[in-house]
């Protein structure tokens, strides 16, 4: 395993990332295997929202009653809006209180490593934002925080804010950066990053969580209505064919191959996975020792 480091973090950071969507709610024999699995591989990191609901905060009260609260750095999100309207939209104060306190109450633990706000809305000064989690930092509920989805200049917006005042600012970034290319949001509000995000985080060299990483499921060639809506276009399955290439020549699967694209980048990386079984676990683990070469990378993308 590979890690590295964030601001205001004194730990480091697996740089695969576990979410807790493939973990069976109803089967805590399964879900531990799973989160056993990657632990053993080096993973120390697990990626969960409120949005996401009870049941999986519930899984993992139940795993770190058996380890420990310290045995997954905890990457909680919150602010998820409920709707795309202005009543629905939920970055303000009182979502922040109530989801991050949720998150601890769910999941029976006294603090949360990363409050990572789930969504923005650009209407809300980006220095509120800021105030509003340093009091959470001072109470000791988390130690960190961050956006998902936040475009990146209303990350650097919120830092200056920080920086001038003298307060703690944003540590992560998690936007979607994956070798599929998106022919429209896989959900309302979420944001793949573009050319310009990425020379932004290339020139500063801020930490960005990647999620679906590896394409979502596509380079596996797992079908569904999303996949086909969200990543059915010539360009991906142009790329597809080319992964399936470099991956022969690796001696790798596909998706270690769309997950290895993202891990090289020229950026200060990590990759959220969601594997389904042990065997996934493993694989997705070990691609974080596939080195790509900058030919491999451009090729894979452009095809030249």
């Amino acid at each position: 395993m590979k890690y590295g480091k964030v601001p205001y973090f004194e730990k480091e950071i697996s740089k695969v990332v576990m979410g807790v969507i493939p973990l069976p709610q109803n089967d805590l024999v399964k879900a531990f295997e799973l989160l056993d699995a990657y632990r053993a591989g080096g993973g120390n990191i697990i990626d969960n929202s409120y949005i996401y609901g009870p049941g999986f905060s519930a899984v993992m009260k139940a795993y770190y009653e058996k380890h420990g609260q310290d045995a997954l750095i905890r990457f909680d999100k919150g602010n998820h809006h409920f709707s795309n309207n202005d009543e629905g939209r939920r970055v303000t104060k009182e979502a922040v209180d109530h989801d991050l306190r949720g998150n601890l109450e769910r999941q029976g633990v006294e603090y949360s490593d990363f409050y990572v706000l789930h969504r923005d809305d650009i209407r809300v000064p980006a220095g509120d934002v800021v105030e509003w989690l340093n009091e959470h930092l001072a109470a000791g509920r988390i130690k960190a925080f961050g956006g998902s989805n936040w475009h990146h200049w209303r990350i650097a917006e919120a830092n200056e804010y920080a920086e001038k005042h003298g307060l703690q600012g944003f540590s992560v970034s998690s936007p979607n950066l994956s070798l599929a290319l998106a022919n429209e949001p896989m959900w309302w509000d979420a944001l793949q990053i573009g050319r310009e995000g990425r020379d932004w985080h290339a020139k500063t060299g801020f930490p960005l969580f990647a999620w679906s990483s590896g394409g979502g499921g596509f380079f596996a060639r797992f079908q569904s209505d999303d996949i086909k809506r969200v990543y059915h276009n010539e360009t991906n399955f142009a790329r597809l064919e080319r992964a399936d290439e470099i991956a022969e020549k690796h001696g790798v699967t596909t998706p270690q191959i769309a997950l290895a694209w993202t891990l090289n980048q020229p950026l200060n990386v990590w990759g959220l996975i969601g594997p389904n079984t042990v065997e996934q676990v493993e694989q997705n683990l070990a691609a974080v020792d596939i080195v790509l070469t900058p030919e491999e990378l451009n090729y894979l993308e452009n095809g030249a």
